[in-house]
């Protein structure tokens, strides 16, 4: 019976081809469209390569470092040896005068030394005021001569204890070596006792820099009177007209390597504005080219210590050309020799 119904269906296919021919017709022709098409957008579409002409313009190299606020004249004051402080003639926040006396400790004791070692100076400067008159008139001999000269040498030593006293004196009191703010103050009463460690702190805020370390790589690029602009992190978007105004000759250690310190001064600092301790960042100016001929960084290559572009010569067709570079930034280089500005560079992806 099986066998039957599938000869029936093969006599009744071509009677439906016949009845049907155009829908057949129709069907084949958009599959073989379709086909086509399918084809057509597996095939991969010719790159298109981009280039550029070399361009005039202001070409400027910069580094940028990071640093921070400090000043130029700051002044950590410290009692010799302490002691108890019996005068305090400033609070955190004052503004101190040049010489103005900070504070001052006890010196009774050291006065009261003085006028002992003023007392053995006068004893010796009689003895021998004395030794002179016994001896003025006589031939002394090797022996008195000799004791003569250390009567000479005592009346020194004495003149000495007293100078040394003085200065013990000088050092119980601290005063201001210029003009600024007290920014710290161990005690701000008197009757405290200090150590030789406790400190008083003066800063000049006209003296305010800004203090960067440069690695020792970029060293040799920095030069005093270079062109600046500060930033910091407390006013961003806050530009500060500045220059280098110091190189430090000796490196100091970090645990990024070796550095070496510049600074570079504010002009005109705004003491509300600015602090001791802010951090922010400096753009140097290295160095400045007007109508440069440049061309993308990326579109050059080096080898065998040469720098070559890719140069075109037809559509999506180019060729390779040795040039020869000035001026590097970041982004772009000067071209100095090998290009003009009617040719048209090759830029990789």
């Amino acid at each position: 019976m099986k066998n039957l119904r599938l000869a029936a269906a093969k006599l009744q296919l071509p009677a439906f081809v016949k009845r049907r021919w155009k829908l057949v017709i129709v069907v084949l022709v958009a599959l073989l469209l379709g086909g086509s098409w399918l084809l057509q957008s597996r095939t991969p579409e010719e790159e298109q390569l981009v280039f550029e002409q070399p361009r005039r313009q202001t070409l400027t190299k910069t580094l940028d470092v990071s640093g921070v606020v400090d000043a130029k004249e700051k002044a950590q004051l410290r009692f010799l040896t302490g002691g108890k402080i019996v005068y305090v003639g400033a609070q955190i926040g004052d503004w101190v005068q040049h010489h103005q006396t900070i504070a001052r400790v006890d010196a009774r004791t050291q006065v009261k030394q003085q006028d002992k070692i003023l007392n053995n100076y006068l004893i010796e400067r009689w003895n021998w005021e004395s030794t002179l008159d016994d001896t003025k008139d006589e031939d002394l001999t090797d022996n008195e001569r000799r004791a003569v000269e250390q009567e000479q040498f005592r009346l020194n030593n004495s003149v000495l204890d007293v100078e040394i006293q003085q200065i013990a004196i000088s050092e119980s009191y601290l005063s201001a070596p210029f003009a600024g703010i007290l920014t710290v103050a161990p005690t701000t009463v008197a009757g405290a006792q200090l150590a030789p460690t406790d400190y008083f702190e003066i800063v000049n805020p006209s003296s305010l820099i800004f203090r960067a370390a440069v690695d020792e790589t970029d060293i040799a690029a920095i030069a005093p009177g270079q062109t600046a602009k500060i930033e910091l992190d407390a006013y961003r978007g806050t530009e500060f007209e500045s220059e280098v105004s110091y190189v430090s000759f000796t490196s100091s250690s970090t645990t990024t390597g070796t550095v070496f310190l510049i600074e570079l001064p504010f002009d005109s600092p705004d003491i509300n504005q600015l602090r001791i301790g802010m951090n922010g960042d400096v753009r140097i100016e290295l160095a400045k080219k007007d109508n440069a001929l440049t061309i993308p960084l990326n579109a050059t290559r080096e080898r065998d210590n040469k720098v070559f572009v890719d140069v075109r010569t037809g559509e999506n067709q180019y060729e390779e050309r040795e040039i020869v570079l000035g001026l590097e930034t970041d982004e772009l280089v000067e071209v100095v020799g090998g290009l003009t500005e009617d040719d048209w560079v090759l830029i990789p992806d």
